[in-house]
């Protein structure tokens, strides 16, 4: 399977960041009751947070790392791609780097925060995530695409070894 590259607005990891997550997290409302104990209840869901860190290698590290700052730099947000989740529409909150002189070498260090939440996030960005239990065949009767084509445009190797949450490209 082609595994994608994260990237935001105009800059791609040409490698994608050593460790990345992904924080999710609810308001939670507490009531006690006397005798009774403790009720809780979802009041709603707050966005996602995503941070990572990575290094540059090479005589061009530090332009990659200045590329980020650029990056870092503009206003508002945009879209996220990540290897492990769909794309969301993020604001690039922090950024850390730090440079050392004798490898050629830049670690840096990110956090992404969730512009807003939709609870039905639907793009069309040419590609679809499998959902539990799902082979090929699944995934050609939910999106209308002809198995063949899926078959040519993704490496499975297999119509059965698709796995939860792999990208599988429809165009």
């Amino acid at each position: 399977m082609k595994m994608i590259k994260m990237k935001y607005r105009d800059f791609e990891f040409e490698v994608n960041p050593s460790e990345v997550s992904m924080k999710l997290t609810k308001n939670i409302s507490k009531t006690d009751f006397t005798n009774y104990g403790e009720k809780c209840e979802e009041i709603n869901k707050k966005g996602a947070i995503i941070s990572g860190k990575g290094y540059f290698v090479g005589e061009d590290a530090m332009n990659k790392a200045y590329a980020l700052v650029r990056v870092y730099n503009k206003k508002g947000s945009d879209f996220l791609f990540t290897p492990f989740c769909n794309p969301k529409k993020m604001l690039f909150t922090s950024l850390e780097i730090h440079y050392s002189a004798s490898d050629s070498r830049v670690e840096y260090s990110f956090e992404f925060t969730q512009d807003g939440f939709e609870k039905n996030e639907n793009y069309d960005f040419g590609y679809t995530v499998a959902l539990e239990g799902e082979n090929l065949f699944d995934v050609s009767d939910r999106t209308g695409v002809e198995i063949q084509r899926l078959v040519s445009l993704n490496d499975f190797g297999d119509l059965f070894a698709v796995r939860e949450g792999d990208r599988i490209w429809l165009i």
